[in-house]
């Protein structure tokens, strides 16, 4: 399965690197792959990941999911 969110507050690639690795923390979850430039990011993953479990995994930093 694949998901495609907008996520706000990304200005660099430390930004990225900090979304991929929390997404790809969520049990399921296969690879991230994050946009910069789209301000977006993609799960594959082997099951449905929900919109806020996409933003829970994101709650102790400064990015939200849109």
């Amino acid at each position: 399965m694949e998901k495609t969110v907008t996520i706000n507050g990304m200005k660099c690639d430390g930004c990225v690197n900090i979304v991929k690795e929390n997404f790809e923390a969520i049990d399921g979850v296969q690879t991230a792959t994050v946009d910069l430039e789209n301000k977006s990011a993609s799960v594959t993953s082997d099951r449905e990941i929900s919109k806020d479990e996409l933003q829970k995994s994101l709650a102790e930093t400064k990015f939200t999911v849109a």
